[in-house]
């Protein structure tokens, strides 16, 4: 048995109202050369043949009576690998729109807890000799980085299929335990949990202390670097964060932050990898710059179209930044912090908005290096699982968060993903799609993946707050195409001035 970690669990705990935590991705495949309905059966031999290298396929949820403690995984010993394996169709002409349409309604449906959190779907009858994968698995079992190594490990680099070692070890399922011994475990979590809770609050303490720029911007914050006594000690601590770029006040309400429910709208489209290196390389900035910058201004533009005024203030986002280590790279659990920056929305000029973002994202880098790795983890231990449901589901009735600004306005995940072409069966990998998830105040999530040549978007927005999601795709190329003539136009400008110079 392994319990989960607290930041596991919160995936758990949101799951109410409309809110569900888990996580897809969409992948189409070139089945012309194959037999029909052969790929179906080659993705079940697959998967059969590579469980040992999947861990969170076989494993299920054995929870605590109560809510006394969180809830542990377990080897489901009931395993049954066709219960989680479904083959369906789209009717002619199977084009964007009817796959959209489809994997919205697969996507909002919650997974059986009492079996493994995992399902995935063969969807047949797409345009052009493909067929359609959809994956989705919990949120509490993986995070996007650990998602994109599971895909490679179920997906072969060669497409006459990859040599997998036969397990090392021999499977051995779990007994279900008991409710009398879950609550036991419970009563001992909660007897040792102040004990937990003083070591937690020391090494966070600790570690506060001890980095000195996140010291130095939270002294900032609260003035303490105008006093004589205190900016002495700060200037000898080396505390060089500038607090001002870092994000202080609730971003401005949209017509996306408020309460969701559980229907989904998803678009998806893919864009030129080479068009975002221009832009970087034109302007000195980083890829996922261009990314926040090109997202911002689609943001702008889609607020504009449906009549809504651009907020003064500018829109925030939320990046979520993996931790995790090269020792942690078979993990599969959530590793990840975030940080919060600005989108610069304000600015009507493109490449002013893409160095403003450029500078809040260096800032909010640094304060994010400078934060222990751990603290996000450490601060979900804190509190019983019983209560964080409590407060979930309080939250979700008040319709609090209708009523007062978010603090960021929107997710943007960008996942690194293969380089390479992956297979299956012998079937090519053409696209590859993630679909994230979105909750209570925060109705539109926008995540990409790098596949190949291309970043492959998926927006998964609430289908009531957000019901023309595919105008964002229109809204995307017209930001990613202005940063690129932008981007043209100073390339040449700076080859016409290196001569003289």
């Amino acid at each position: 048995m392994q319990q989960l970690s607290g930041l596991d669990n919160s995936f758990l705990i949101i799951e109410t109202g409309g809110q569900l935590g888990h996580i897809a991705s969409y992948a189409t495949f070139d089945v012309s050369n194959l037999e029909p309905g052969s790929f179906f059966e080659s993705l079940r031999d697959t998967i059969e043949e590579r469980l040992h290298l999947l861990p969170p396929y076989r494993r299920k949820l054995a929870e605590v009576p109560l809510g006394l403690d969180r809830p542990y995984w377990i080897e489901d010993r009931e395993f049954d690998l066709d219960f989680h394996l479904r083959h369906i169709a789209v009717p002619p002409p199977g084009d964007d729109q009817q796959q959209s349409e489809l994997l919205s309604r697969l996507h909002a449906r919650p997974l059986d807890r009492s079996r493994p959190l995992w399902e995935v779907y063969v969807i047949d009858g797409l345009e052009g000799g493909r067929v359609g994968f959809y994956s989705k698995i919990h949120h509490a079992t993986i995070d996007g980085v650990s998602g994109s190594q599971m895909m490679e490990k179920l997906l072969d680099h060669d497409p006459n299929g990859d040599v997998i070692e036969p397990p090392k070890k021999r499977w051995v399922p779990d007994n279900d335990p008991s409710a009398v011994e879950m609550l036991m475990r419970g009563a001992a979590g909660a007897v040792f949990q102040p004990g937990r809770m003083a070591r937690t609050i020391y090494r966070t303490a600790r570690d506060v202390w001890e980095s000195n720029e996140l010291l130095g911007a939270a002294a900032r914050g609260v003035g303490l670097d105008r006093l004589p006594l205190t900016r002495s000690i700060l200037r000898r601590r080396g505390a060089e964060v500038d607090a001002d770029r870092i994000p202080q006040a609730p971003a401005p309400r949209t017509p996306w932050n408020a309460g969701i429910t559980p229907h989904r709208r998803f678009a998806y489209f893919s864009q030129p990898l080479a068009d975002y290196k221009t832009v970087k390389r034109a302007f000195g900035t980083t890829l996922n710059d261009v990314v926040m910058a090109v997202t911002g201004s689609a943001l702008r533009r889609y607020l504009e179209s449906i009549g809504e005024p651009v907020p003064s203030d500018p829109l925030k986002a939320m990046v979520p930044v993996s931790v995790r280590t090269e020792s942690q790279t078979a993990d599969y659990t959530n590793r990840v912090a975030s940080i919060i920056a600005e989108l610069a929305t304000d600015e009507k000029d493109p490449v002013a908005r893409l160095r403003r973002i450029h500078e809040a994202m260096a800032e909010a880098k640094r304060m994010q290096q400078a934060t222990p790795a751990t603290m996000m983890t450490d601060l979900t231990e804190l509190a019983m699982p019983a209560l964080l449901a409590q407060a979930a589901r309080i939250a979700h009735r008040t319709k609090i968060l209708d009523r007062m600004n978010p603090p960021f306005n929107v997710i943007i995940s960008n996942v690194p993903g293969p380089r390479e072409s992956l297979y299956l069966g012998g079937a090519e990998m053409l696209s590859y799609y993630p679909i994230s998830a979105i909750t209570d105040g925060q109705g539109l999530n926008v995540t990409l993946v790098s596949y190949r040549d291309q970043l492959y978007f998926g927006l998964i927005a609430c289908r009531e707050l957000v019901p023309d999601v595919w105008d964002f795709e229109g809204a995307f190329n017209e930001s990613l195409q202005e940063l690129v003539r932008a981007a043209e136009r100073e390339t040449k400008a700076a080859e016409g001035e290196a001569p003289s110079a």
